[in-house]
């Protein structure tokens, strides 16, 4: 049909539109690509030409003309595309969206004041159609030369009644025009809901600048906008408006992802708050204030502030006052002196602050939960966003729970100003109360997070005029389950059958499979039954043959009287949301984004919402409903510690649950409940004849089979790693006990207990479900939740990503709203390369693109040359390394066998860090001639200039990091700290390659002496791990020479041998000499917990680590090597030791077996693995043996 109608219109000259055009894969279309590439022959060519078309020659007219529709923004139009087009930007203003709802509102619900003013209009039309040609008569008229009106009495008595007409048409006018202006005031009653629609509509358009996905058409708001106001003269203005804006949030909340859709939430309310102030004048409308830049970055905010001139800090009273409480942070308390100098809504809460009696009203602000301590007087009296600015500035490090107490405090804030609004509405209108009464049938609170059964809900009602269109990442059954639970949601009565449902999974593109799904379509759309495609984007063509059947069930059904038009048809569809569909199916469908929750709180009640009346009647045990939330608490559990990378798994992109582990854990528990039950017993006694006993023929619940079940066949079997394999069982063992499913149980790391309505006697689905509804927000997100500790390596980063995507949208805003955009005359230029150095390995947060104030923090860290920079490092920061003769001649004269091994790993260490520093000086003095000489642009190599790119960030180039090897850092460890860490190796190696180990033959090395252990003497006193570039060869040297000391075979060297260490509390400076079995070491790291020198006779200590980097470093280590028999012993004595010094309880010693890494990045393949050392604790606790794999206990070689 395109190619028909292409040739047509080049060849007749006509004007081609073509809709909903893909702008990427335009270009790709032969023919298209050539019209489009010869443009300027049809706006230069005054005759016909010829062109080559496909295959086919035609001769085409010079007044042709091609217009492209496209949703892909013109920032993102490819440039191919772009060179030969006009590109035009349609964008629907505020004022006009105003308009359009307006009248939208007036013509369908106020249909009668429509009509009149319609009719008004028309009389006012005839009116000046009588008017113009009487004023034109009477010109005429008096214009006349034949005119006498002193001599004749005819001509006055015609002009007499021409002016008699004339009047009474002016007349008729002028009460037309009174009767209009009170139509118009009637009209403006209801522009505040207009104005509501506009603002909820308007948020759509700039959330575009977080995703292009980000579409919803304003046909469809328009159809949310009518369903809201229908029958409204029921309710009352307020309530309409309430549930406008309740149902707008919903709607485009399920639009987007989850981590958008915390941003969402909070430029949402930004925006419902701007409204409001701005109806009651409280706010200048065309200056920005600042505020929601301060929200963002308190300094940014006062650059910008300060560019705009509105004052400068310095000669601010405000500036010169000291920090009243010393327990207060510098930073906070600077904060607090910029709002009080930029905003005067805080200076009297500032100049009060010193005061006496206020440090008890301020302190709690600084320390707990600020978000929900009540602000000192006169500041409760402030706005929401004034508020959240506080708590900004005092705290951080609570930006996510400051911010949903401030979207919940605008929620609220709202109902409260729509219920004034409804007052005044009938005032103005004097309406009866009657309509008051009758408005309570509507929801009038607006929720913070939209629950399951809220966003099912409306989409259920909204399906009814759309098709609806669900878009999965990697969990297709997420899908089905949601399409079943909203099947569930259908309210029938006797007189209404209940509809039938099908779900189809699509799996390929073949004849006889496209057949059997046209089949189902057609069925569906004849016999009205919902209908899910899953997975539709396995089929190009059948998805494209849907969407013609969906375009003329459209236009069908337009044609089609409200009142003759058949039900619609339920058709859902789900696509990965990785595959590029066609951008039509967005005016044609309505979008919901489905997957499981990253929210704790929504991911348990996205999880007990696959259990049905049916699984929860299942048994009558009082252990049974509060089994199920544990088994959802595990699961959601097990998922939060894939959000935590390498704090939570060993390997986390690779472990993650969906809802098949999860049924599996419901049918397993079901299964052992149903064995236990005494009906079976029972029923199995009345076949075998035999009598039944209460308490002989029931049999008991196992626990232990349940935890091996979940902990070996379901859960266990995702883990790759015996590391993750071993928390999980441990997680489970906590959970699935007798213990755990009590009503007085409580898990003390975050104070939570099972909600008391799952131990009610036979309780509703739906009470459960409002149970975990009613949790807090942010209470289950916390690692102890997770049985991790938390340190800044379980800080998730959400705070950091949902402000940089915030300043995203804040950026695009007008210069009335932004105070970015008013103070830069022009938006700054992009930068994909904005990135803050840091000495933590470790980021869960995604990476984001450029905003403001991330330029701003970067724009003002101190520039240096490259040039300069390169000459620095060449100077002062480099380590002095052997030459290849240099590490032989030391080899040969530090008393070692040349050939043992100990000098052939040694040289081979010393030879990578001469290699790795050579290639370093020489990339850094080859960017410094480049520099001096202006050899740059293509004049350099690709490998040079990615080093340059990196120097200039303070980043660690690629290429050094791969001569590093297995131990090698993130890009982000910063310069700062690769150099002197690099010089420090260098001297490490350097010393032990010219002590080396003096001994006097192999044989005599190691000697066994009484049953102790093995002795030898190594000249160099300690090893520093984090030196070498594979210390793994060290521990197989060591245990490749006692084993031969014990005469052991190369097979039975690994299983039989077993490291032993114990931590000492000697510093490393204070080691003079070896000892006499065994070796020290230090340099390592421990992840997970914390370590104490001080302490270290009770091993390591279960809390988390007090360092920035989130990590312990271990003291020496005294590292032995023996058998696994003599291992039993030793244990054994130090248990029994354990035992006898402990008075009162019962001790006992918990070893555990912690893995050694290079490093804890996530860059770290599974199998790096340097060697397993035991860490024991003594513990009263018997219980609590399992908690090191809880926390993800581990070492490192680097603390990275």
């Amino acid at each position: 049909q395109l190619r028909t109608q292409l040739e047509t219109a080049l060849s007749e000259g006509l004007h081609l539109l073509l809709t909903d055009c893909d702008a990427n894969t335009l270009m790709t279309n032969e023919k298209l690509e050539t019209v489009i590439r010869n443009q300027a022959r049809f706006l230069t060519s005054e005759k016909p030409f010829k062109l080559q078309i496909g295959q086919q020659e035609i001769e085409c007219s010079p007044k042709f003309r091609l217009y492209l529709h496209t949703i892909t923004q013109p920032i993102f139009i490819p440039k191919e595309l772009a060179a030969y087009t006009l590109t035009l930007c349609f964008h629907v203003t505020l004022n006009d969206l105003e308009e359009i709802f307006l009248n939208r509102f007036m013509s369908e619900e106020k249909k009668h004041i429509h009509a009149e003013q319609h009719a008004l209009l028309q009389e006012k039309v005839d009116t000046l159609k009588i008017i113009d040609p009487l004023r034109q008569n009477i010109t005429n008229f008096l214009a006349s030369d034949s005119l006498n009106l002193l001599q004749s009495v005819e001509p006055t008595k015609r002009l007499s009644d021409l002016k008699k007409a004339y009047d009474e048409a002016t007349e008729g006018s002028h009460r037309v025009a009174l009767q209009e202006e009170n139509l118009l005031k009637t009209r403006n009653s209801y522009r505040k809901l207009a104005q509501r629609a506009a603002a909820c509509y308007n948020i759509m358009h700039y959330l575009r600048q977080l995703s292009s996905k980000y579409v919803m058409p304003l046909e469809h708001f328009i159809d949310l906008f009518d369903s809201c106001i229908s029958q409204s003269e029921k309710h009352s203005m307020g309530t309409v408006m309430t549930e406008l804006t309740k149902s707008s949030f919903i709607t485009i909340h399920r639009i987007l992802n989850d981590r958008d859709r915390r941003v969402f939430a909070i430029y949402f309310a930004m925006e419902i708050e701007s409204f409001n102030r701005r109806q009651n004048q409280q706010v200048d409308t065309s200056v920005p204030t600042g505020e929601r830049e301060f929200i963002i970055s308190p300094s940014w905010a006062i650059s910008l502030l300060q560019k705009r001139g509105a004052r400068v800090p310095n000669e601010h009273r405000f500036w010169s006052y000291k920090k009243p409480f010393d327990w207060m942070s510098d930073e906070a308390y600077l904060n607090l002196q910029y709002l009080a100098i930029f905003f005067d809504w805080f200076s009297d809460g500032f100049e009060r602050m010193g005061k006496e009696g206020q440090e008890a009203k301020w302190r709690p602000l600084c320390e707990g939960e600020t978000e929900n301590y009540p602000l000192p007087s006169p500041l409760e009296q402030l706005e929401p966003i004034q508020k959240f600015c506080i708590v900004r500035a005092l705290r951080s490090d609570r930006l996510l729970q400051a911010s949903t107490v401030y979207v919940t405090n605008v929620f609220n804030q709202d109902s409260n100003k729509t219920k004034s609004l409804t007052q005044e509405h009938h005032m103005n209108q004097a309406s009866s109360l009657s309509l008051q009464a009758q408005s309570t049938s509507r929801s009038a609170t607006i929720p913070v997070t939209p629950t399951l059964q809220q966003d099912a809900d409306l989409l259920t009602r909204q399906s009814s005029q759309r098709s609806v269109l669900l878009f999965y990442d990697d969990e297709p059954d997420e899908v089905v389950n949601f399409f079943l639970y909203c099947t569930n949601l259908i309210q029938t009565d006797s007189s209404t059958t209940a509809p039938m449902f099908q779900v189809v999974h699509v799996y390929g593109n073949g004849p006889n499979e496209e057949r059997i799904l046209k089949k189902a379509l057609n069925k569906a759309l004849t016999n009205n039954i919902w209908l899910l495609l899953h997975c539709i984007h396995n089929s190009p063509s059948f998805l494209s043959h849907v969407e013609t059947a969906l375009w003329e069930l459209r236009s069908k059904r337009s044609l089609q009287t409200s009142s003759s038009q058949p039900p619609m048809p339920r058709i859902w569809l789900s696509i990965q949301r990785s595959y590029s569909f066609p951008s039509s199916l967005y005016n044609l469908s309505l979008i919901a984004y489905i997957r499981t929750p990253l929210s704790m709180k929504e991911a348990m009640t996205r999880a007990f919402s696959l259990i049905d009346t049916d699984l929860l009647r299942h048994s009558a045990k009082v252990e049974w409903i509060p089994l199920l939330h544990n088994i959802c608490y595990l699961h959601c559990v097990l998922n939060l510690r894939t959000r935590f990378a390498q704090a939570g798994w060993d390997l986390p992109t690779l472990t993650s649950y969906t809802n098949v582990e999860l049924t599996s854990a419901f049918q397993v528990v079901a299964r052992e409940f149903a064995l236990s039950d005494q009906s079976i017993v029972r029923l199995e006694s009345a076949h075998t004849n035999s009598a039944v006993s209460n308490d002989a023929n029931v049999r008991q619940l196992s626990w232990t089979s349940i935890r091996y079940a979940l902990s070996e066949l379901i859960y266990g079997a995702r883990a790759l790693t015996e590391y993750d394999q071993r928390a999980i069982a441990n997680i489970v063992d906590f959970w699935i006990q007798p213990g755990s499913v009590k009503k007085d149980f409580e898990f003390s790391k975050i104070k939570y207990k099972i909600p008391a309505i799952f131990f009610a006697q036979q309780p509703k689905l739906g009470q459960l479900q409002q149970a975990l509804e009613s949790l807090s927000i942010h209470q289950l997100d916390a690692p102890e939740a997770c049985h991790l500790h938390s340190t800044n390596e379980t800080n998730l980063g959400d705070d950091l990503l949902i402000i940089s995507r915030l300043n995203r949208i804040i950026d695009a805003l007008p210069a009335n709203t932004s105070l970015s955009a008013a103070v830069h005359q022009r938006p700054n230029t992009p930068v994909e390369d904005v990135t803050i150095n840091t000495s933590l390995s470790y980021s869960n947060v995604m990476s984001t693109t450029f905003s403001s104030a991330a330029l701003y923090s970067f724009a003002n860290k101190k520039a240096i040359a490259l040039e300069e920079y390169s000459a620095m490092i060449l100077a002062s920061k480099l380590p002095k390394v052997l030459t290849k003769d240099q590490i032989l001649d030391r080899a040969r004269r530090n008393g070692t066998p040349i050939n043992s091994p100990f000098n052939v790993w040694i040289m081979r260490e010393a030879q990578l860090m001469t290699d790795l520093v050579t290639l370093i000086r020489s990339n850094l003095q080859a960017i410094k001639v480049a520099c001096d000489f202006n050899q740059l642009g293509t004049q350099w190599s690709i490998e040079l200039a990615n080093v340059a790119h990196a120097l200039y960030y303070q980043r660690v180039p690629d290429v050094w990091r791969e001569a590093v090897g297995p131990s090698a850092p993130s890009p982000t460890w910063g310069l700062n700290n690769f150099f002197p860490d690099l010089i420090t190796r260098a001297e490490h190696i350097e010393k032990v390659l010219t002590k080396g180990m003096n001994i006097r033959s192999e044989k005599e090395f190691f000697l066994l002496i009484n049953s102790n252990g093995i002795s030898g003497r190594e000249k160099h006193p300690a090893y520093n791990l984090s030196a070498f570039f594979h210390a793994s060869s060290l521990f197989g040297i060591f245990k490749q020479e006692v084993a031969h000391a014990l005469n052991l075979s190369d097979d039975a060297n690994n299983g039989s041998l077993i490291f032993q260490c114990e931590l000492t509390p000697r510093d490393r400076e204070h080691i003079r000499e070896p000892p006499k079995d065994g070796i020290f070491i230090y340099g390592l790291y421990l992840w997970g917990c914390s370590s104490d020198k001080n302490a270290v006779e009770h091993g390591i200590s279960d809390g988390p680590s007090r360092n920035r980097d989130a990590c312990s470093s271990l003291p020496v280590i005294h590292l032995t090597c023996v058998s696994a028999d003599k291992a039993a012993q030793l244990v054994t004595q130090q248990q029994s030791g354990a035992d006898t010094n402990s008075n009162s309880r019962t001790t006992t010693l918990d070893v555990y077996s912690c893995p050694v890494f290079y490093k804890r990045s996530i860059e770290r393949r599974s199998n790096e693995v340097v060697c397993e050392l035991d860490l024991w604790k003594k513990t009263n606790n018997v219980s609590q043996a399992s908690r090191w794999a809880w926390r993800g206990v581990c070492m490192t070689v680097k603390p990275y």
